[in-house]
This record gives structure tokens, sequence and C-alpha cells, in this order.
């Protein structure tokens, strides 16, 4: 086996193994204790609970099972897995730095990108090696592995930089919705009904991109316009108030002074002045 020296990983080659047009083929829920296992979909459709999250896997997928972590799988009848699997185990000092295949926080559950194709062809060179055992298979084998744990590193940035750039249109869109319906009565519940995602998706999102909550931003623009109408206009407070979409114009009145650090009558006093006296 190849040592720590010669291998960024130092991993050690557990078993390979390959799985074939079994319709009934189903692995009730357990994990591996002491190794980490990858799978890539060669054909068919499985689904897949991991960490107690379901997931549909099809071509070109790739499932990581970190160390630990509870797992089952089962084969669609229809469309019975084909697949190529690994179980392997990194060695010291890999092991006591990242022992695990893709970072916890992240969706096991790589997606077909440009990568699956060469992916599959390692995988099932990997298989053919330790399952024909000919002269020098160890070191091949685990060359392979090392290759197989590059190349999975790659689909993975490659997955959460999709991701990211899914998400930033999307928080885009949001953000010019607020801009442009900041007068309406919007609560997270309407945004996430119009945008037809979860609520919690969309404020994490939107915030990941701005660094605000989207109801947060929504007050900001209010009071931002309502500063702007208070310092150039003689319209009461209370009609700027419905204006930028409150009807109350105490609750206005005492948001405003929150957000501001001083009240509208205050604020007006101050920069109308300012802005009158210019001449």
């Amino acid at each position: 086996m190849l040592n720590h020296n010669s291998s960024a990983y130092n991993g050690q080659l557990i078993y390979a193994g390959k799985l074939s047009d079994n319709p009934e083929w189903k692995f009730a829920l357990h994990k591996h204790e002491d190794l980490h296992e990858i799978i890539i979909i060669e054909d068919g459709i499985g689904s897949f609970v991991i960490d107690g999250k379901a997931y549909t896997a099809g071509k070109g997928d790739v499932l990581i099972y970190n160390r630990g972590i509870l797992h089952e799988e089962q084969s669609d009848p229809e469309k019975p897995l084909f697949t190529y699997y690994c179980g392997f185990r990194f060695n010291a000092p890999i092991a006591e730095q990242r022992d695990w295949v893709i970072h916890p926080a992240r969706v096991p559950v790589i997606r077909a990108n440009h990568y699956s194709n060469e992916l599959s062809l390692l995988m099932r060179t990997l298989f053919g090696e330790f399952s024909l055992r000919n002269s020098g298979y160890e070191r091949i084998s685990q060359h392979l592995l090392e290759a197989i744990l590059l190349l999975l590193e790659r689909m993975i940035l490659s997955q959460h930089r999709t991701e990211k750039e899914e998400k930033a249109p999307l928080a885009n869109q949001i953000k010019e919705y607020l801009d442009t319906n900041y007068r309406r009565k919007l609560t997270l519940k309407d945004l996430a009904h119009l945008f037809h995602i979860d609520s919690y998706y969309l404020a994490h999102i939107y915030k990941n991109n701005f660094g605000i909550s989207p109801i947060n931003y929504l007050i900001q623009r209010r009071m931002g316009e309502a500063m702007r109408l208070l310092a150039s206009t003689n319209k009461k407070v209370w009609e700027i108030a419905k204006m930028v979409g409150y009807d109350n114009p105490n609750y206005f009145s005492i948001l405003f002074t929150k957000v501001i650090g001083e009240s509208p009558r205050r604020f007006r006093e101050n920069n109308q002045k300012e802005l009158y006296n210019k001449d």
C-alpha cells in the first residue's frame, strides 16, 4: 500500500464491488463504523435515505457515505440499479485531520456532471483490478483510489459552484421584487409562496447573498423611502406612513424611531432645515 508521503489521501482500499439488474434489491438502514463508501450509478434509479434525508438518484450520480452515517438503499423495480462502489478508510495523518469524504454540511449526493464519465471509468477499472487480482493489482488499485478521490473532489466543488450560481439569480429576483413592491403588505410566507420555495430556504439564500434577511431588507427599503419623503416633501407623517406600506402611523413612527434613531418629526426638522437652507 502507498504511504502518506506518496499519497495525498493515504487511503486504504477495503473492497470494490458491482451491483446490477436486480429489481428487488434493497438494503435496510445500516452504517459503516470504520470505513467510507462511494457509489456511482451507471444506470437505473434508486431511492436512498442518508442521515435521515431521502434522495432519488440516477445515471451519473454519485452517493457518498461518510464513516458512521446511517443509510438505506433500494432499487427502482422498473429501472433497476447498476452501480460500482468501493469502501475504504483513511490512514494517519489524514484520518486525524478530516475523517470524511464530503463535508458533513454538504449534500451527500453529487449530481451527474461533466466528470461523471471519467469517474465511472475509474470505478469500473478499480472493480476489474480488485476482482481479477493480477500481479500488481494492489498498487494499481491504490493509485486508482487516489484518482477517484481527487476527481470526486472536483465534482463536489463543481456542484457547490453550480448551487451558488443558481442561488444568486434567485436572491436577486427576490430583491428586485421587494424593491418594486415594498409598499405592499408582504410576509416571508407570501414571498415563499410567490417564488415556489420553502420560506426557510428563501430566507437562507437571501441572507447569504445580501447579509440581511428579506423582511429586514423590506423594512430598510421602506424606511429609506420614508426618509426621502420626510426630507423633501411637506406630506404629513401619516400620509408618508401609508405611502411606504404602513396603515398604522403610530406603528410606523415607533419603527422609524427604532431603525433610524430619531422620530419622523425630529428627522424632518433636522433634514428639511438643511435642505431648505442651501439657497
